[in-house]
């Protein structure tokens, strides 16, 4: 009896372990390290993708920004979309209810806070892919996609 009781106990370890398996679209499959742990630190734009395609004109504009996501629950978001007009973003940051949506609450004195949910489809220790829709920039009415990848320290 004590035999069954421990069998039927792994089996069901086993199997919420592997149901929180696989969370990103893209992986990874199984990570030991929590989400939150992953995604704090500081992160650079190797990629951007609309409608799974490399969008060069996009990335050539905001190829310099780099997102730092804090410990503490803030963000800070260097936007480089030209040399002119650096923006520079400040706010917090929390993931959705089953950590596949990450909420940036842009923190603004004199436009007012605006939000902004993103779906994660990959969060390793190493690298970010955010979609969002494309409310950013007129003339694209598809998802954009951002990879970065994170500042080695």
């Amino acid at each position: 009896m004590r035999r069954l009781i421990a069998v039927l106990l792994v089996v069901i370890l086993s199997v919420a372990t592997f149901e929180s398996c696989g969370r990103y679209e893209n992986g990874p499959e199984i990570s030991l390290r929590s989400a939150k742990s992953r995604i704090v630190g500081e992160w650079h734009l190797a990629d951007l993708l609309v409608n799974d395609k490399r969008e060069q004109t996009l990335f050539d504009m905001e190829s310099s920004s780099e997102l730092t996501f804090n410990d503490d629950g803030t963000y800070l978001y260097n936007k480089v979309q030209s040399v002119k007009f650096p923006q520079e973003l400040v706010g917090e940051w929390s993931f959705g209810e089953d950590k596949t949506e990450l909420l940036l609450i842009q923190r603004d004195s004199i436009n007012g806070d605006s939000e902004r949910m993103y779906k994660i489809t990959r969060l390793s220790k190493d690298e970010l892919w955010l979609v969002n829709g494309s409310e950013e920039y007129s003339g694209y009415d598809d998802l954009i996609e951002r990879h970065f990848e994170k500042k080695q320290e």
